[in-house]
């Protein structure tokens, strides 16, 4: 039986057909085309706002609609729509009906044609000259979905199609720098993207002169080699441009200080297809994981990190820019930090004063070695003046019948967040308590404690998602020697502004020794308490549990590794 809905659909069409009860009659040149007043206000926000609100319009027989981008052959296929449901476009007239439907506000004929062209012309016959006008039309009619479908298929093809003549001369600047923002970008390496910049300036260097400072500034300058910079740059037409003087003189402050440029984060951040997920061993070859493989495979562009160092014990690392930090043990020196120069290939050491570190993070022009000792002064490493230099503890003060344990850090607002799992000694008998949050304002140069976790939390991670603070992994207890046991502990988000954590119902993760959790629709793997993103996303709606497939091979690292993502040139 037909719903209801549809039944009054098809008499509303067969009324128009008829020439029944019409009410109003939309021109478009000399053509008019019949219809109703309820069927075109229950369709369009434009002629709903029309009939409502008293418009001189709402009382006329006839409608002239003016707008050049309506023709009578777009408005019959948008009524036509309207009145049966269905859209009849093709790749030639889809970019017109759209072009009419958005003015009239009609969002089921917008929607479908936006439908029509991810799938003609993004996903199956994808062209560069296909790309630019639907970035022009999107960006016009702020069709934001439509626009990041366009810019991500680019995104994934910029390596490429960057040197084809479409490209060179077709993009414009906007659509150059909007690609150029994005993280997934697809290049080898940030050398590459500003090669092909230079080139598409070059094409039309007359031109696009006037541009060229917006679309070098959206390069990521900082990770690019500075001989490269040095080489496009210092030319007198370039330095012509003060925009772009500056932009050279910033690159050759932040290639000798890195914290003392100007530089924004968005000039030094690595886009997302860059870096790959190593793990450091100790004496031990370092490791990268091939995703597409699903195999841990050797590194030979990485020099392992013991070499030079005998480092024994690797405890956590950090990659800034292009280096990696790996703080441990090394026997004739003792604890220390060991850096990694990933262009020049070049190891040195950094020695930490105060003993074992748990985990490396950065904030603004510091390194920041955090540390479960709460009886030694913490240090941070400034990468201005090259040396360490404490800064304040955090508010904890550990009996000798309470136990802290450090269960994860992470970086988030630009402020250091520790979460420390505590349990109490009573009557001979240890008592699990909730886990606490600690933040450190690097400004204020003050630690604040933050409402505790909603259960205890030993040996997880924290990790942030969607601009939100999340834990996850670990267990709920520690045994007489301190070993994680018990249960898994649950995973809890943070509501930043009632200051107050939730548990996160995990419903969709099947058994597995993956240690997989479930966050805002995504599926993470805790790692040797690193969270990897597997990249499985879950449909809204999705009642099944996601299949892991054979990302069984991800647990297959030794269990000393540590683990960090690293922008690694041919692995």
């Amino acid at each position: 039986m037909a719903a209801h809905s549809e039944i009054l659909l098809s008499k509303c069409a067969l009324f128009r057909d008829q020439g029944e009860f019409i009410d109003v009659h939309l021109k478009v040149g000399d053509e008019l085309f019949p219809a109703h007043r309820i069927v075109l206000a229950a369709n369009s926000d434009y002629f709903h706002a029309m009939f409502a609100h008293g418009m001189k319009e709402s009382n006329q027989e006839v409608i002239e609609l003016k707008d050049e981008d309506i023709t009578a052959e777009t408005l019959k296929i948008v009524l036509d729509s309207i009145y049966s449901g269905d859209l009849h476009v093709n790749n030639e007239n889809v970019f017109e009906v759209l072009l009419a439907a958005d003015p009239l506000q009609v969002t089921s004929v917008v929607k479908q044609c936006c439908d029509y062209l991810q799938t003609e012309f993004l996903q199956l016959r994808f062209d560069v000259l296909s790309y630019c006008r639907i970035c022009t039309i999107a960006d016009r009619h702020g069709l934001i979905d439509l626009q990041e479908a366009a810019q991500c298929k680019m995104a994934s093809m910029y390596m490429d199609v960057c040197e084809s003549e479409e490209f060179l001369s077709d993009v414009n600047a906007d659509q150059l720098s909007s690609l150029l923002s994005r993280d997934d970008l697809s290049a080898p390496s940030e050398n590459f993207v500003f090669k092909s910049v230079m080139q598409w300036i070059d094409y039309k260097k007359d031109e696009r002169m006037a541009v060229a400072a917006k679309v070098i500034g959206a390069v990521r300058l900082g990770l690019v080699e500075i001989r490269d910079v040095i080489r496009e740059l210092n030319t007198e037409e370039m330095k012509q441009v003060p925009e772009i003087d500056r932009l050279l003189q910033e690159s050759l402050l932040y290639s000798h200080i890195p914290s003392s440029s100007t530089f924004g984060e968005e000039k030094t951040k690595l886009r997302s297809s860059g870096p790959v997920l190593v793990a450091v061993i100790p004496q031990k070859q370092t490791q990268y994981f091939d995703v597409e493989g699903k195999a841990w495979t050797s590194m030979a562009s990485l020099t392992s990190a013991t070499d030079g160092f005998d480092l024994s014990r690797v405890y956590c690392a950090e990659t800034r820019g292009r280096k990696l930090f790996v703080a441990g043990w090394v026997s004739t020196f003792g604890e220390c930090i060991s850096c990694y120069d990933m262009e020049l290939k070049v190891w040195e050491k950094l020695k930490h004063p105060c003993g074992v570190i748990d985990d490396l993070c950065i904030v603004g022009g510091y390194m920041y070695a955090n540390s479960s000792k709460y009886n030694k002064i913490p240090q941070r490493y400034s990468f201005t003046e090259r040396r360490w230099q404490p800064f304040a503890k955090v508010n904890i003060t550990c009996g000798s019948k309470e136990y802290y344990h450090n269960s994860g850090v992470t970086v988030f607002r630009s402020k250091v967040y520790v979460l420390y799992g505590y349990k109490t000694k009573a009557n001979s008998s240890w008592c699990m308590r909730n886990a606490e949050l600690h933040c450190f304002d690097p400004v204020r140069n003050v630690w604040e404690q933050n409402e505790s976790t909603c259960q205890p939390h030993f040996g997880s991670s924290l990790l942030v998602v969607n601009s939100k603070l999340y834990v996850a992994g670990g267990n709920i207890s520690v045994n007489d020697s301190n070993n994680l046991c018990g249960h898994p502990a649950s995973v809890e988000v943070y509501d930043e502004e009632n200051n107050n954590w939730s548990v996160v119902e995990q419903n969709h993760i099947p058994a597995n020794n993956l240690g997989a959790v479930e966050i805002e629709g995504r599926v993470y793997f805790l790692i040797n308490n690193f969270p990897v993103d597997s990249g499985i996303r879950i449909p809204p709606g999705e009642v099944y549990p996601v299949y892991l497939g054979d990302w069984e091979n991800l647990r297959k690292v030794d269990k000393k590794a540590v683990l960090c993502y690293a922008p690694v040139k041919g692995t």
